[in-house]
């Protein structure tokens, strides 16, 4: 083949890989959403397009911040018992956070002041609140860090021919893709903390692609503050030797653990136990909990339709000794499939490494919301360049399952069929066994002779 013949292969190249990502953004993700909308009883036809119309609008609740706000004004002014025990057990709100997570709040509160603050969705905020407008900025980075994964990971598997106008119109593409992402969107609209979390794990998984393994580890780090069990992650960089990220997460942890401990006192962090014993017992079987918790919950609703109540988010799950022991099961096997693993070697293997621990982490946990999967766009945007054709099909569906709200499956919860209640969840497994798989040669698509 000439050179000019392998210049325009290689431009013709750029140019569908270009092409494929606006395709899949209009009949992967567009059209399926207008049609739930158009074909869907209501109120069975929200769409996570109605999201996206408001986060562009600065349109959230509370869900976090006002659980939260909770918190610090108890323990401004503390009662006879410990935070957990009075707002969560005495109280019935659902304060599940640990108390390093309302640095986050109290950093809020002294910037922009309680009445700039959305704290309360009792309240109509007239203008846009410090919420709204840092849940903008923390969408925004994580569009920056996944753009800058998925181009990474073009090149890496040699993608050629490129034009700063198809790099443009890619960027295009996965703004839409993330304004469109349910998982994204619906963190916003919640007012929830996981918009933050969703977009420091982009910027985390880049860094480790970038070779900055402490930067890394100090921003997984952060992330444990709010997420605990994400300090499963000293485990995982302890077994794969990787002694900077290791460090800098030990550091950040330890230095935010004492901070909280001189701010809000022992017998606090003490009574946070409870709450993990208890959340890890029962779960919760509100149909947002995409995971084996939430799934084998469901499933009881079939024998004990009111007490087994999916549809009502006041139902808390009871206990059950084969709800628990599934969940350990389960919790047990994804965290095996993680941990276990032989360490990678290439770059590609080791950002693939990171995601899977991530993802088993969020899959593992008895309580994985559907917002928690908002840390798997970056990791759809890695898989982009190292999927060969077939590959590739399960990729999209896997994005269709996650980044699509489907509450017509609702319909379906008093029936044998109400494991359709976690496409979300099955969705996040096939995106698993592609990351563990792992990618073949390049495919076609990019190769250029």
């Amino acid at each position: 083949m000439s050179s000019r013949q392998g210049a325009l292969r290689a431009r013709l190249k750029a140019r569908t890989v270009t092409a494929g990502l606006g395709i899949f953004l209009l009949l992967g993700v567009l059209l399926p959403n207008a049609l739930l909308w158009i074909a869907a009883p209501a109120p069975y036809n929200e769409t996570a397009l109605h999201h996206t119309w408001d986060v562009l609008h600065g349109r959230s609740v509370d869900d976090s911040w006002g659980v939260m706000m909770s918190a610090v004004d108890y323990l401004k002014s503390p009662g006879p018992r410990p935070v957990y025990s009075e707002l969560f057990f005495n109280r019935g709100q659902r304060f599940q956070y640990p108390l390093s997570s309302l640095f986050a709040l109290e950093g809020m509160l002294h910037v922009a002041g309680v009445d700039y603050v959305r704290t309360n969705k009792h309240v109509v905020y007239q203008t846009l609140t410090i919420n709204d407008v840092l849940g903008w900025a923390f969408i925004a980075l994580g569009f920056a860090a996944t753009v800058a994964l998925l181009e990474r990971s073009l090149k890496q598997a040699g993608l050629e021919g490129d034009t700063r106008v198809l790099v443009g119109l890619r960027a295009v593409f996965v703004l839409g893709l993330t304004l469109t992402f349910y998982p994204i969107v619906k963190a916003y609209t919640l007012g929830q903390i996981q918009v933050w979390i969703n977009a420091v794990f982009a910027l985390a998984l880049l860094f480790w692609a970038r070779g900055q393994g402490a930067v890394s580890g100090f921003l997984i780090g952060a992330v444990t503050l709010i997420k605990p069990h994400f300090g499963l992650f000293l485990l995982w960089a302890v077994l794969r030797r990787t002694w900077s990220f290791a460090v800098a997460f030990s550091i950040t942890v330890a230095i935010g653990l004492a901070i909280s401990l001189a701010t809000y006192g022992l017998a606090n962090h003490v009574d946070y136990i409870r709450i993990l014993r208890v959340l890890s017992e029962t779960g919760e079987l509100y149909f947002p909990n995409q995971s084996a918790n939430g799934l084998l919950n469901r499933l009881f609703s079939l024998s004990d339709p009111v007490t087994y109540n999916s549809l009502a988010f006041s139902s808390r799950a009871p206990y059950n000794i084969w709800v628990r022991t599934g969940t350990l099961v389960a919790a047990a096997v994804f965290l095996s499939l993680a941990l276990l693993r032989r360490a990678p070697e290439g770059e590609a293997a080791r950002l693939r490494d990171f995601c899977i621990m991530a993802l088993c982490l969020t899959l593992a946990s008895p309580i994985a919301w559907e917002h928690h999967y908002g840390i798997t766009l970056p990791m759809f945007a890695l898989m982009v360049a190292t999927c060969d054709g077939r590959q590739r099909i399960w990729l999209g569906l896997s994005y269709v399952l996650i980044g699509t709200y489907l509450p017509v499956t609702n319909l379906l919860a008093a029936t044998p069929w109400n494991v359709a209640q976690s496409t979300l969840f099955a969705g996040a497994l096939v995106l698993l066994a592609l990351l563990y798989r792992g990618g073949r040669a390049p495919d076609p698509l990019l190769r250029t002779s």
